[in-house]
């Protein structure tokens, strides 16, 4: 059993996600955090409205 970091559910199967705003993967040093299903579609909705919101501001 694996457990999401975000909502402490214990699941089957976790997906990694990224928090910082300014994210790179391949170059910055970063906390590993995995998230459950819900937990994650949950950040993407977030980022996809962040991103939404920055867009406009432009």
């Amino acid at each position: 059993m694996l457990r999401c970091d975000f909502c402490g559910l214990e699941t089957d199967y976790v997906l990694r996600v990224a928090i910082d705003k300014d994210y790179d993967r391949l170059t910055v040093r970063h906390e590993k955090r995995y998230a459950c299903r819900p937990c994650s579609e949950k950040k993407d909705r977030e980022r996809r409205e962040r991103i939404k919101v920055e867009t406009a501001k432009k």
